[in-house]
C-alpha cells in the first residue's frame, strides 16, 4: 500500500510544480446571474440552477421478462450558490430536489491564490474520470456510460490540488468516503470508512487553439478501506448498476456483496479529439480488486478480481457550431451555437462493461446509443437518445433488492421463499429517452 502511495505521488506531484510556463487564461464568470457585488468588488454571489425532465419507453422485447414500465421523472432538479471573495476564494453550495428531500451535490471551497494552483476542499466530483467529473448539464448524452456511473469515484469529501501548466494539466487528491452501511440507491457501496489517494495527469497539444485540439489523459486511483474498529472485518463492496436509460429501474449489474477487500484500486485512459464542431471522446477504466480471502474459483483460489469497462462517442454540429473544451478542467462544456435560433448536434456512442471474474458473476452488458440534441439558447437545451442495450445471461439482477416474489405475491430478496424465479437474464430491448433541460 505504502509503495503504490509513494509511486503516485512521484509520478504525479513531481510534474505540477516543475514542468513548464503557466498559461493565465482570464477565467469567465460562474454560470449563473450575478444576484449581489460589493462597491469595492471584493464579494459577489451568483445564484444557479438548472433542471432536467426525463421520459422513455421500452418495447422489444421478449415476453418472458419482466415488465420494463415507461415513465417520467425529475431526473436533476438542482439549485446552487456561488461566491467569490477577494478573487482568491470561491466557494459553491449546489442542493438537488429531484428525489423529494434535499441532497447536497457539492459543497466546496477553491483557493487560487498560490502562483500556478488551485486548491479544492469540500465534497466535490473529483477529476478522475472525464466523463464522470462533467456537469450534468453539460453532458452530450442523457446519461453517464454504465462503467463510469459504477466504478468512478463520485461525490467525496476530498481535498485536491490541480494546476495548469501550458499544455499540461495535473491533479493530486486525497479522499474520504464514509458509508457505514450498504445503501441500496447507490452504486459503489461498501461498508466502514473508506480512504483513496487519486492523482490524474492530462496533456493538451494545441492548447492556444480554439478550433481544434486533442486531450490525452491517464489517472489513478488507490482506495484503502478501514477496518471495523470493533469487530476487526474486512470491509464489503458491491457494484450494480442500471443500463443508461433511467427510467428503467431493473439494475441488471450486480456482483452483489463481495467482502474481505484488502484495497482497490482504479486505472483510467482517456483520449478526446475536436475540430470546430466535431468532437471525438473515449474512455477505458480498469478495476483491481486484492482480496483478504480468497474465493473458490474454477482454476483455484482467487485473491484478485478485475472488473472494466470502455466508451466511446461522438458528435457533430449541423449548423457551424463550435465545441468548447475547458483547458483548465481538461472537460468539454456546453458547446457554442452556430445560430441564433441555436444549433443541432448528432451523436453516436457504444460503451460496454464486464462485471465478470471468475467465480463474482455480476454480468456483463453494452449499448448502442444514438442522441440528438437541440441547443435552443443559453438556457434551454431539448435531448433525444435511441438507446439499444444487450445484456448477457449473467446480467440477471440477482444481486437487485427485488428479485422474486413469495406465495403471497410480495416482493422479497429471501432465496428460501422465492416461487416466481428471476426474468431478466440476457434481456435485450430498445428504448427512447426524452428531456426537457432548463437553466435558471
Amino acid at each position: 500500500m505504502k509503495k503504490t502511495i509513494v509511486i503516485i505521488f512521484i509520478c504525479f506531484l513531481c510534474p505540477l510544480t516543475l514542468w513548464g510556463q503557466y498559461l493565465k487564461e482570464t477565467e469567465p464568470e460562474p454560470r449563473g446571474f450575478r444576484a449581489i457585488t460589493t462597491a469595492d468588488n471584493m464579494f459577489s454571489l451568483w445564484v444557479d440552477g438548472f433542471l432536467h425532465l426525463d421520459g422513455g419507453i421500452f418495447y422489444l422485447y421478449y415476453e418472458d421478462y419482466d415488465h420494463i414500465p415507461n415513465g417520467g421523472a425529475v431526473r436533476n432538479a438542482r439549485l446552487a450558490l456561488k461566491t467569490e471573495i477577494a478573487n482568491d476564494w470561491f466557494g459553491m453550495l449546489e442542493v438537488d430536489f429531484s428525489n423529494l428531500k434535499p441532497r447536497i451535490t457539492e459543497a466546496y471551497i477553491t483557493y487560487s491564490g498560490i502562483k500556478n494552483l488551485q486548491v479544492e476542499a469540500g465534497h466535490f466530483e473529483k477529476l478522475f474520470s472525464m466523463e464522470g467529473a462533467g456537469l450534468p448539464r453539460e453532458q452530450a448524452f442523457l446519461e453517464r456510460p454504465m462503467v463510469v456511473e459504477a466504478m468512478v469515484p463520485l461525490d467525496l469529501l476530498a481535498f485536491q490540488v490541480r494546476t495548469n501548466q501550458y499544455w499540461f494539466m495535473g491533479a493530486l487528491g486525497v479522499s474520504f468516503d464514509k458509508t457505514g452501511y450498504l445503501k441500496q440507491d447507490s452504486t459503489v457501496r461498501t461498508s466502514f470508512d473508506a480512504r483513496s489517494v487519486t492523482a490524474k495527469a492530462v496533456a493538451m497539444p494545441f492548447v492556444n487553439r480554439r478550433d481544434v485540439g486533442l486531450h490525452f489523459g491517464v489517472a489513478a486511483s488507490y482506495r484503502f478501506p478501514v477496518k471495523d474498529p470493533l469487530t476487526e472485518a474486512s470491509p464489503e463492496i458491491r457494484y450494480s448498476a442500471r443500463n443508461v436509460a433511467f427510467i428503467n429501474r431493473y439494475q441488471y449489474l450486480d456482483t452483489y456483496v463481495i467482502r474481505n477487500i484488502r484495497d482497490q484500486l482504479l486505472l483510467d485512459g482517456e483520449f478526446a479529439a475536436y475540430f470546430k464542431g466535431w468532437r471525438f471522446q473515449a474512455e477505458y477504466i480498469h478495476n483491481v480488486i486484492n482480496l483478504t480471502r480468497p474465493l473458490s474459483g474454477t482454476s483455484g483460489p482467487v485473491t484478485q478480481l478485475h472488473f472494466n469497462g470502455w466508451y466511446a462517442q461522438t458528435g457533430i454540429l449541423l449548423f457551424g457550431g463550435n465545441h468548447h473544451y475547458d483547458t483548465g478542467s481538461g472537460l468539454f462544456l456546453s458547446p457554442f451555437r452556430g445560430r441564433k435560433w441555436g444549433d443541432i448536434e448528432l451523436l453516436a456512442r457504444y460503451d460496454y462493461m464486464d462485471l465478470n471474474f471468475d467465480p463474482v458473476k455480476g454480468g456483463a452488458a453494452q449499448n448502442y446509443t444514438a442522441g440528438i440534441n437541440y441547443y435552443v439558447n443559453d438556457h434551454v437545451k431539448l435531448m433525444v437518445n435511441y438507446i439499444y442495450t444487450d445484456n448477457d445471461r449473467y446480467a440477471n439482477g440477482a444481486g437487485n433488492f427485488f428479485i422474486g416474489h413469495d406465495a403471497y405475491g410480495y416482493p422479497t430478496t429471501d432465496y428460501s421463499q422465492i416461487v416466481e424465479p428471476v426474468k431478466q437474464a440476457g434481456v435485450n430491448y430498445h428504448s427512447v429517452s426524452l428531456r426537457f433541460e432548463l437553466t435558471f
